[in-house]
């Protein structure tokens, strides 16, 4: 498990995070999303130990990082974005650097290799750079950490080659391993990631499960914007909206006191993200909302827009259920 207390951490005079805190249980595929210099690349090599946090806490499986201590290093690989490439064999590389691994299985890089059409025999600076993003990802994958790290791993490859890294993302899973995946490409982890964090100007929009998302908020495409959604965004699809999910009495979750048999809605408006400002009535959302069912796609891309640009409706309609659900909880251990 990663476990972050109140980081701080300046680079180079710019604060990145002031106290920034997150917890990333093992056994899912985060998907660590936000803009172009949010700290991404810098969140993940702070975890990989390969930078110091100024203030605060940063623990993965109860050690800190950057002590580097050996039994860390066994179970952590970060893959950057852009590296500098040895004049060397992919295979005699990975030979060279896989012996400090316990795990490092030379059959499954062979393998992984060849799935990618690399071959294992091929210089590793003359390869393509998409190439060679897939090499290293081969050779990350070979050495079976409990903590990978792919910091932009989709830039340079084409599209059947992102296929197959989700494909083996998926096969790569165990109960005890983790995988963080960050990008500001949102689309590329969208069938990945079973979990998100949101970052940007170094603070934490939203760290969620799918699952969990998908039992609070709801996507619906059509053509107008309704009058209660969270957020709602024109694409080349139709407007898409987010949406509170209808809960079996039929309340709105999260809108206490709305109640959608009786025709009543919030009078909260959209925030609609493009030129366009129509607007649906009561009656069309009522109507949609029960109409949703047990629908539970995610779009990745407008829920990240949401979060980034939405004017903080989203996340803040989130942090109240979580709230919420959290007094609850202490509601229910005092009894």
């Amino acid at each position: 498990m990663i476990q972050i207390d109140e980081l701080r951490f300046s680079y180079r005079g710019r604060c990145v995070y002031d106290g920034l805190s997150l917890e990333l249980k093992d056994g899912a595929v985060y998907g660590l999303l936000g803009r172009n210099g949010a700290g991404k690349t810098t969140l993940m090599r702070l975890i990989a130990g390969l930078l110091r946090c100024g203030n605060g806490r940063i623990e993965v499986d109860g050690m800190v990082p950057f002590d580097r201590k050996p039994e860390f290093l066994d179970n952590v690989y970060f893959v950057p974005e852009s590296f500098n490439a040895p004049d060397l064999p992919v295979i005699e590389y990975a030979g060279n650097y896989g012996m400090f691994y316990s795990n490092y299985d030379g059959d499954a890089l062979v393998d992984y290799l060849r799935i990618f059409d690399v071959e294992p025999g091929a210089v590793f600076r003359r390869l393509s750079s998409g190439q060679k993003k897939k090499a290293m990802i081969a050779f990350a994958l070979s050495l079976n950490t409990r903590l990978l790290l792919l910091d932009e791993p989709g830039n340079g490859l084409d599209i059947p080659s992102k296929l197959t890294l989700r494909r083996l993302l998926a096969e790569h899973m165990r109960p005890d391993r983790t995988v963080i995946l960050s990008t500001h490409q949102v689309r590329e982890v969208e069938d990945i990631v079973d979990h998100v964090a949101v970052i940007d100007s170094g603070r934490l929009l939203l760290n969620s499960s799918l699952d969990d998302l998908a039992g609070k908020i709801c996507f619906s495409t059509g053509d107008k914007v309704m009058l209660h959604a969270l957020f709602s965004e024109r694409t080349a699809a139709g407007v898409v909206n987010i949406l509170p999910r209808l809960t079996r009495s039929g309340i709105v979750s999260g809108y206490a006191g709305h109640n959608l048999g009786s025709g009543t809605l919030s009078d909260r408006p959209a925030v609609y993200s493009g030129t366009d400002t129509e607007t649906g009535t009561a009656a069309d959302a009522e109507t949609h909302l029960k109409n949703l069912h047990a629908k539970t796609d995610i779009d990745m891309e407008v829920l990240f827009d949401a979060c980034i640009s939405g004017g903080g409706t989203l996340v803040e309609y989130l942090r109240s259920l979580d709230n919420r659900n959290t007094e609850k909880e202490v509601d229910h251990a005092c009894c």
